[in-house]
């Protein structure tokens, strides 16, 4: 959908105000120049460039090395001949100053000047002889900078350069690469890169070159099982650690392999002044929960150190540190074991298991894989085959995931695991038939269960389930839970999941109890896992009554009392999102979809598309269409490469919307055809709210007159049955883009619910009921950012109400809102007024069809039509002749 941009040289990102510090310094009389701090990468010589390059290119650049730093005067080598001892300062002064009266020499990498060099430079700048750029690096092990007794005494100006922007790393991955970036590879290449601008592009370099991100349909987006997706950013981070001393990279070794290490084992290894000195800079810390141990702070250094370490000394420091007496706490002993492993040492197969249990309880989805990738699933119990199956679930790998839960069922004696397999299973299908796993198995489960209980109970016997109750029952421990009633609550799930066409979707006859819903959500005694899910389902129901503050209750217990991870927590992540908006509170939802630092690649890439949907519907709110269609592209490509069906209609059906509002009306044909390919196989969290959005988007393209009557249906249905939150969101939308305005049906309905679109209905059907003109105009007001086309149809009733009166005072053409179009909106406007279609004004514009078909819609939402052959109606009625000028009129009283 995007073409693809060749990566040039890169651009100068965010740094405007840096550029600007730099050439003040050049001319302001109370300083002799500027020093430029950063951290190797930051842009310190591409900045200075930049300016030498404005300033003709032509002023002295000298730039300094580790191996001239030797050497007395070495930086001004390649302008004095050095190997003529006699005269060198002099020299050096008149190659400097020739020509200029106060010239500007540039110094790069001004941290390995020579002492006499830099004695030389500062004397020169003192004098007011010459003026300096220098750039100079920071170190960890330098205690002082160049020119810091310049610096000091405010002679020279000072920055540092910081990591850039966010919105400056968005536009670097998306100049690269040419399409939109989605959040996991914002977040990804922001973990590796710190936001370095150097770092950024050399790894940006490296994953075109090995295609380690994907562009699909014009948006990059995370594959998250890429192994070797981080080599190239081991390279940035062996330069980092280059920078401390050999025992400090030991001791930082020893932490970051083992976890953490006791500061008694650290003295003993005559490594504890090393080790302090990491503290003071910040890469290790000491805490004291169950004795005084070193910790470290885990960035993109941290993998490097644990893939690059030399097998014969890993096995060594890790013999040392297992043979020492400590009681690491569980991240430790999974990190060790991972090491283990790595370094080719035998364990026990329950401490690999133990260990990988760890990773997935952390949500470190990638470690578990790998920790796990040898363990045989033969030797799994069932609540292990469990986690498994459901980790292969989370990061996509759907028919693996759904294999190895059909194994888990086979041997499975606890009915909460197989509600709880059931879960997921009804949230995962990829097709309303699994070849691995059908609803036969589960029910076969249950009976085998059943009877099992039956016969513990004749021989009065305890069931066989505890032995399930490992790490893994958080999810579904069930005091008192019978295989009967489990079957029962299965039933209830395939209610809400069951299988069929699109159509079935959004038949509001094909409809689970809601209300027994949330009395499972309520129910502390059933399963964890089951009582997310039927509070999430829910809460969504909740929000189609038009009902957000039950909506947010819900969340609220799922949240306090529920542990959610993989898409059940993303489900809630938007869910309360929508929540938040439907109160109008944008900052809120913004909020709502922040989720806790993680740096596992799986887990980044599994989480994506959740924020970049909700993001878009966000953005539509404000009125920032093009920014939405931006974030629902993303969207739709992260959930749809990551098997996630569960908000993929949702997606799929505002992105259509965003895309027609856009004028992008052939992407919307191609989100569409998505949409109906759908099939209900997993639970589709507001498909009838997608579905409005997508009939919308049909007869705003198409005229659809199918569409038309499928909107009045569902409008029809959803107040017979009471489902009011969807019903005024239908009746905001027809009113926003086809004027279509019952006062008493939008009066009848604000009063049934809560959020938005209630107060908006409220507020028309009471001024079109009772022709307010002023307040209609002041809806216009209020809706002149976000929705012009609202705002525009407002002022026409408003106007169409006064002039049943006989009168359009002053006061209101004084109020109309101005229509401002832009030169080509002018062309095409004029074009659209002589009957020439699409096509033709392409052709005599010389551009392409979409294009055009870009400008009109824009253009249609600015006058508040529909139509091309409502454009000149409303240059009439909105005072404006075809240049696009308001024209100067007046009406009498």
């Amino acid at each position: 959908m995007t073409a693809r941009v060749k990566l040039h040289r890169p651009p100068l990102l965010g740094r405007e105000g840096e550029l600007r510090a730099i050439e003040q310094s050049l001319t302001d009389a109370a300083v002799v120049g500027i020093l430029i701090n950063g951290d190797a990468g930051m842009g310190k010589s591409r900045l200075a460039r930049e300016i030498h390059r404005r300033r003709g290119g032509q002023e002295t650049w000298l730039r300094a090395d580790r191996v001239l730093s030797a050497t007395p005067f070495g930086v001004f080598a390649m302008i004095v001949d050095l190997d003529d001892p006699v005269g060198v300062p002099r020299r050096v002064i008149e190659a400097l100053t020739e020509g200029v009266q106060t010239p500007t020499v540039y110094v790069d990498n001004a941290h390995y000047l020579d002492a006499r060099s830099l004695r030389l430079l500062t004397q020169l700048a003192s004098d007011g002889t010459i003026r300096i750029v220098a750039m100079t690096r920071h170190s960890a092990i330098r205690t002082s900078w160049p020119f810091a007794e310049l610096v000091d005494e405010q002679a020279m100006a000072q920055i540092t350069l910081g990591p850039l922007a966010a919105k400056d790393l968005r536009n670097a991955i998306e100049y690269s690469f040419g399409g939109i970036a989605s959040q996991a590879v914002l977040d990804i290449i922001d973990f590796h890169s710190g936001r370095n601008p150097g770092k950024l592009f050399e790894l940006i370099g490296y994953c075109k070159r090995k295609n380690r991100l994907l562009l699909r349909n014009g948006v990059v987006i995370l594959d998250g099982l890429d192994t070797d997706f981080d080599a190239r950013a081991r390279d940035f981070a062996r330069i980092d650690l280059e920078e401390h001393s050999e025992d400090e990279r030991t001791a930082l070794e020893l932490v970051v392999m083992a976890g953490e290490i006791e500061i008694e084992l650290m003295l003993s290894l005559g490594l504890g002044a090393a080790a302090d000195r990491l503290v003071d800079l910040g890469d290790l810390r000491i805490i004291s929960d169950t004795g005084r141990v070193y910790v470290a702070r885990e960035h993109h250094a941290s993998e490097t150190v644990r893939a690059s370490i030399p097998i014969g000394r890993s096995r060594k420091w890790y013999g040392i540190v297992a043979d020492y007496p400590d009681s690491p706490n569980a991240r430790s002993q999974m990190l060790r074991t991972e090491w283990a492993l790595g370094s080719g040492i035998d364990l026990e197969e329950r401490q690999i298991i133990d260990a990988a249990m760890t990773a997935i309880e952390a949500a470190e989805w990638h470690r578990a894989l790998r920790i796990l990738g040898d363990i045989p699933t033969d030797d799994l119990s069932a609540a292990e085959l469990f986690e498994l199956a459901y980790l292969y679930c989370n990061v996509g790998q759907v028919e693996l995931g759904l294999d190895l839960l059909a194994h888990c069922l086979h041997k499975a004696c606890c009915p909460g695991l197989v509600l709880t397999a059931a879960v997921v299973w009804g949230n995962r299908q990829t097709t309303h038939r699994s070849v691995a796993l059908e609803a036969t198995d589960f029910i076969a489960a249950f009976d085998r269960i059943a009877a099992l209980e039956e016969k513990c109970c004749a021989e009065g016997t305890c069931s066989a389930h505890s032995a399930e109750h490992s790490q893994a029952a958080r999810w579904f421990s069930a005091d008192g839970l019978s295989a009967e009633a489990a079957k029962g609550m299965f039933h209830t799930i395939r209610s809400v999941v069951g299988s069929g066409s699109l159509r079935d979707m959004g038949s509001f006859d094909v409809r689970p109890d809601g209300d027994l819903l949330r009395s499972h959500a309520l129910d502390s005694s059933l399963p964890d896992m089951y009582r997310m899910a039927a509070g999430l389902v829910s809460s969504s129901f909740e929000l189609e009554r038009g009902r957000p503050g039950k909506a947010a209750e819900m969340i609220t217990l799922v949240k306090r009392e529920l542990r959610s991870l993989g898409m059940g927590d993303m489900i809630l992540r938007m869910l309360d999102a929508r929540t938040q908006l439907e109160h109008g509170d944008l900052a809120a939802a913004r909020r709502s979809l922040q989720v806790p630092r993680t740096n596992d690649i799986a887990q980044l890439a599994a989480r994506s598309g959740a924020g970049d949907i909700m993001e878009a519907e966000i953005l539509l709110r404000e009125g920032e269409i093009e920014a939405s269609l931006r974030f629902a592209r993303a969207g739709v490509e992260a959930l749809d490469y990551w098997n996630q069906s569960t908000a993929l209609a949702t997606a799929l059906g505002l992105a259509q919307y965003v895309a027609t509002l856009n004028g992008e009306s052939q992407m919307a044909e191609e989100f569409d055809v998505r949409f109906l390919r759908l099939v209900r196989s997993s639970f589709q969290m507001e498909f009838r709210r997608a579905s409005v959005y997508a009939l919308i988007s049909r007869r705003l393209r198409n005229s659809d007159s199918e569409a038309e009557k499928e909107l009045n249906q569902m409008l029809e249905d959803a107040e017979r049955q009471e489902v009011f939150g969807l019903a005024a969101h239908i009746r905001y939308l027809l009113f926003r883009h086809f004027g279509e305005a019952d006062a008493e049906a939008m009066c009848r309905l604000a009063v049934l619910g809560e959020g938005q679109d209630f107060r908006f209905l409220g507020a028309v059907g009471t001024a079109l009921r009772e022709r307010d003109a002023t307040s209609l105009l002041k809806i216009a007001e209020e809706k002149r950012a976000s929705a012009p086309d609202v705002s525009a149809r407002c002022v026409q009733l408003a106007k169409e109400r006064l002039k049943h009166r006989g009168s359009v005072p002053a006061t209101v053409v004084s109020s109309e809102l101005p229509i401002e179009l832009t030169e080509r909106e002018r062309e095409i406007c004029g074009l659209l007024v002589k009957g020439r279609s699409n096509a033709e004004i392409a052709e005599q514009l010389g551009a392409a069809v979409r294009t055009v078909e870009g400008h009109a819609y824009r253009l249609y939402r600015k006058l508040g039509i529909t139509r091309r052959h409502q454009v000149a109606e409303a240059f009439a009625r909105l005072n404006i002749d075809i240049t696009g000028r308001a024209k100067q009129k007046t009406e009498s009283p």
